[in-house]
């Protein structure tokens, strides 16, 4: 753990607890379970989600939640990127941020209690790709500068399944009376935000990923000695630790900056998402090719994450367009 980052008592107690529970919840023997399931997740998971206070971490108090910040947030994600949760916590919470950043206020009044007590099931639909689509009641749509809700009672709306590659978190292609479901650019902070929850969440996956190599080359011999004592295995580990310590800096910059409102806060998230792209992936490839023959084989669980980590790649802007969006605002620079 990074000894520069500093929690508050209830960001610790929050960490602990979420650890404790998705350990507790979903050994990776269960999470391949969901994966192989038709459904991908167990409905009894999301009532204790609700439970746990955590379908309403970013929900105002005034509306039942618990009105937490940014850098609760990035704890919460981090966590649930550990485990690759198989459940659609992260497009609920992104909805929830959408509601509180560009709803109504009566868009806000009616479906933010809901959504944090776990009576509706909203998802974030900023595309026709949407995660979590096919068990949602509502879809969150960025339109002109606002929200629009579509709501799957009103009738018309109709999900299509996709064939995924991480089948521990699925997307539907929805549309509504047989036509794609468009959306416009979500505000400035929304997008940002989801930047910073998807990085986080990659982080913890990373993160992962390297306690997993670690424990396999401490106890995998060869030649007599454990291959954790070799430096062609060291090197990489260690090259895979830079990169994770340094995007949970990152991580963790972007969501102090938001909960100080900060100007620099968009552009830390959109730098943290930038940089999780390349380390979440750099740490999976390693993982595989450190676990020797059995890494390339699908029972390494380092391949459940692998998918995590390319299916997460290009959401909200994989790493060249957050890179791009960065330069263009180089002073003096030219738009590329």
């Amino acid at each position: 753990m990074n000894p520069q980052i500093r929690y508050s008592e209830e960001q610790a107690l929050l960490r602990g607890e979420a650890r404790r529970w998705l350990d507790e919840r979903f050994p990776i023997a269960r999470v391949r379970e969901l994966a192989e399931s038709e459904a991908g997740e167990d409905p009894l998971d999301w009532k204790q989600l609700a439970g746990l206070g955590w379908l309403g971490l970013v929900v105002p108090e005034s509306f039942g939640g618990a009105q937490l910040g940014a850098t609760d947030l990035a704890v919460l994600m981090e966590e649930t990127g550990r485990r690759l949760l198989p459940s659609p916590l992260l497009p609920s919470t992104l909805a929830a941020l959408a509601l509180v950043t560009d709803g109504s206020d009566a868009q806000r009044k009616r479906f933010l209690p809901a959504i944090a007590a776990g009576e509706i099931r909203a998802v974030y639909a900023g595309s026709a790709s949407v995660w979590g689509a096919s068990s949602a009641d509502a879809l969150i749509v960025p339109r002109g500068g606002g929200l629009e809700i579509v709501e799957r009672s009103s009738g018309g709306l109709e999900t299509a399944p996709e064939i995924v590659l991480d089948r521990t978190r699925r997307s539907a292609r929805v549309t509504r009376n047989g036509v794609a479901l468009g959306a416009d650019a979500p505000s400035d902070r929304l997008a940002a935000m989801a930047c910073l929850a998807l990085a986080a969440e990659m982080a913890g996956g990373a993160d992962a990923l390297l306690a997993l190599t670690c424990a396999y080359a401490a106890t995998r011999e060869q030649f007599g000695k454990p291959i954790g004592s070799f430096q062609a295995v060291k090197h990489p580990l260690v090259n895979v630790l830079i990169g994770v310590e340094s995007l949970r800096s990152l991580v963790y910059a972007a969501a102090t900056a938001f909960d100080a409102n900060s100007p620099d806060a968009e552009t830390l998230a959109r730098m943290a998402k930038a940089l999780a792209c390349d380390v979440y992936v750099f740490a999976a490839s390693r993982a595989v090719q450190l676990h020797g023959g059995y890494g390339f084989t699908l029972d390494c669980d380092a391949h459940l994450y692998l998918k995590r980590a390319q299916a997460s790649r290009p959401a909200f802007g994989d790493a060249m367009a957050q890179r791009r969006w960065l330069a263009d605002r180089l002073p003096g620079a030219a738009p590329l």
